[in-house]
């Protein structure tokens, strides 16, 4: 009765004649029993059941019921949803929140209110992407509009990071940040599930509109980049809680995927040496030595590609890389106009989504400046390449 009280937030069998309430709970014609309220977890209504049964020796005793609910984890004495209960449903709603911004084993810690220490990871896969030239889109499309943007972006990546079973550690802006082997239970198969995410990721984007009121805008394309190698984990703080990843893996992660091209992805030789390993089939071609701040000259791969012969591709990432010209409906301007931006080497045009030869390069020369404007601005990374190597969700 105690167990039926918590979960349906009422006395049972209330407004009925307490009389006629014993009378059919004593029948064993009858079995009277208090209808099992609707946010009740399985586990409790079992013990419910047991405690309610007819036959005596199938009740649970106070020492029964001790070792049963000290086996119990939190998750199992949650309250299920109730669509008329608004309170309960933001509370469970946020105690599930928990298990999708932290581990497992860190939720349970910090729903339990212990403080949780930093553990070392010794082979994780880390995965980084941003989009291509998104400062320059950020400065012709309204706030809301990127923000719309990146959340239909963003729900895709979410999407597949479950069915590849990819931890997502954080997103800051354009960037997406996701991780694999966390808990050690995918040393087989870390790097691989890395990169068939990576494939799905990049084929992904491809389809999500950067404009969905101006479809000849194009499409999202990104650039995406892996290493493998150890980290560690924590979390910072305690006001807003923030679960990080440290070393020089966070570092040389994120260095393949500012050194990787438009709708590519590159990996460290590391990556590619237990990719083989994972996935002996999986089409990997290698790149060459790249220039690495703070690292040198170092040995990368292309992933998802099978042949060296094939220079269109990175022919058309270097020209979507190095010279964008991206037209959009200017809204300041009243409709029908359109904000036009030429890449630093200026007069080659290409346009987001949108082959060279499209109505928009007449745009493009009708409006474009003279002069030859200045490179464009590199990101800041200086959460990323720190000496520390650190990076926080």
């Amino acid at each position: 009765m105690i167990l039926y009280e918590i979960y349906s937030r009422q006395i049972p069998y209330e407004g009925e004649n307490p009389r006629k309430v014993l009378r059919k709970v004593c029948d064993p014609r009858i079995k009277y029993r208090p209808n099992m309220p609707g946010t009740c977890p399985k586990r409790m209504a079992d013990i419910m059941r047991k405690c309610w049964s007819n036959n005596v020796s199938f009740r649970p005793d106070a020492r029964d019921l001790d070792t049963l609910f000290v086996e119990m984890s939190a998750r199992d004495a949650e309250p299920l949803i109730d669509q008329g209960n608004t309170r309960l449903r933001t509370e469970v709603a946020a105690g599930d929140m928990l298990y999708q911004v932290f581990p497992k084993k860190v939720a349970d810690q910090l729903k339990a209110g212990q403080k949780v220490e930093p553990e070392t990871h010794d082979n994780v896969t880390v995965f980084f992407s941003d989009i291509v030239r998104f400062t320059d889109i950020s400065r012709v499309m309204s706030p809301s509009k990127v923000c719309d943007m990146l959340d239909r972006l963003y729900l895709a990546f979410d999407a597949l990071s479950k069915k590849h079973e990819v931890f997502k550690v954080e997103t800051i802006g354009d960037a997406w940040v996701g991780v694999t082997n966390l808990d050690g239970n995918q040393s087989d198969s870390h790097v691989k599930r890395i990169a068939d995410f990576a494939v799905d990721v990049v084929a992904a984007a491809g389809t999500i509109l950067i404009d969905v009121d101006d479809p000849s805008a194009g499409s999202v394309h990104i650039r995406v980049g892996f290493h493998s190698g150890p980290v560690v984990s924590n979390v910072i703080g305690s006001l807003n809680p923030r679960y990080g990843l440290f070393g020089d893996t966070m570092n040389t992660a994120s260095r393949m995927e500012n050194l990787s091209l438009s709708d590519r992805i590159q990996c460290s030789e590391v990556s590619a040496m237990l990719l083989k390993e994972q996935a002996p089939g999986f089409p990997l071609r290698k790149r060459g030595k790249v220039a690495v701040k703070g690292k040198g000259q170092m040995l990368t791969y292309w992933v998802g590609e099978k042949s060296a012969g094939n220079q269109d591709a990175t022919v058309a990432s270097r020209t979507f890389d190095e010279k964008p010209v991206v037209g959009f409906k200017d809204a300041s301007k009243g409709e029908g106009k359109r904000r036009v931006m030429r890449g630093p080497l200026g007069s080659s045009e290409t346009n987001i989504g949108i082959s060279p030869m499209s109505a928009l390069h007449k745009d493009a020369s009708d409006s474009a400046p003279t002069s030859r404007p200045k490179s464009r601005p590199k990101k800041n990374r200086s959460h990323w390449g720190s000496p520390s190597g650190s990076f926080s969700q």
